[in-house]
């Protein structure tokens, strides 16, 4: 039961315990999409491990060769045409979830190899510890498909943590990339081989269940006061902007081209 107030059966993830470590593991083939149905689901685990005590620690992985390829497109389609029975929009379910990663009380780490597309870098970023695989590439394009972040990423927090000209260089240059890339402009903690992204994972999400709850709680707070002191402020403009943006001709255009690129467009 997440603080929704839903009841989940988990469909589309995997949820475990390692000893101090609460473990999601995305396992929605072939594409790890986040479904909207997803996104909750990975809430509902999070308050899940929140709310035991045994848990110090939450790390996320995949199953697959690529950790997301980002929104569900189908999902995508009936938020447009007024289908689908979650009726919250992507926007909502996705900041909220950005939110709750960043805001959590307890250390997070996430774990990814292959593709990390769209919606799955704002979900990927939020993470307290990030490892990636050599084979790693992030692309988020949202200026390009006629959109803008919406989930509290990359118009709001990446700005912040990576500073101006970095910032600049993601949204721009809009390239694959790289793990070793991501690295040099501070979004990426360490680059490892595919083959040891779990194990290198779980190792650093266990050492991090063993800092003190209150202490590493404590820290994560004050560190978000001192990059995000008007984040309230400026999550409301964020999402009026978005909400402005979704009205015009370049996002229904540029959406739809999305949604028909089965790959996901990648650029050039």
């Amino acid at each position: 039961k997440y603080r929704g107030g839903k009841v989940m059966d988990y469909a589309q993830i995997k949820v475990t315990i390692d000893e101090r470590v609460g473990v999601i593991t995305l396992c929605h083939p072939p594409r790890n999409s986040f479904t909207k149905r997803m996104l909750m689901e990975v809430l509902a685990a999070l308050d899940e491990f929140e709310d035991n005590d045994v848990v110090r620690a939450v790390m996320m992985k995949s199953e697959g060769p690529d950790f997301s390829k980002g929104a569900d497109f189908d999902d995508i389609d009936d938020e447009w045409t007024g289908a689908g029975e979650i009726k919250e929009t992507f926007s909502e379910l996705g900041g909220r979830l950005v939110e709750r990663v960043d805001f959590y009380p307890k250390p997070t780490l996430v774990a990814a190899r292959g593709i990390c597309f769209g919606g799955s870098a704002a979900v990927f970023s939020s993470f307290d510890i990030r490892i990636v695989g050599e084979s790693f590439q992030m692309h988020d394009g949202d200026i390009y498909y006629g959109t803008c972040g919406s989930w509290g990423m990359s118009s709001l927090r990446l700005p912040a943590w990576i500073g101006r000209n970095r910032m600049l260089d993601y949204m721009f240059l809009n390239e694959n990339f790289t793990g070793r890339q991501l690295y040099e402009m501070g979004m990426v903690s360490k680059v490892v081989s595919d083959e040891l992204v779990d194990q290198v994972g779980l190792k650093f999400a266990k050492k991090m269940s063993k800092a003190a709850p209150i202490a590493a709680r404590i820290c994560k707070e004050s560190i978000r006061r001192v990059t995000l002191p008007n984040y309230a402020e400026l999550r409301k403009l964020e999402q009026a902007d978005a909400e402005y943006i979704y009205t015009t001709e370049d996002a229904k255009n540029g959406l739809t081209t999305l949604t028909e690129n089965e790959d996901g467009p990648m650029c050039e």
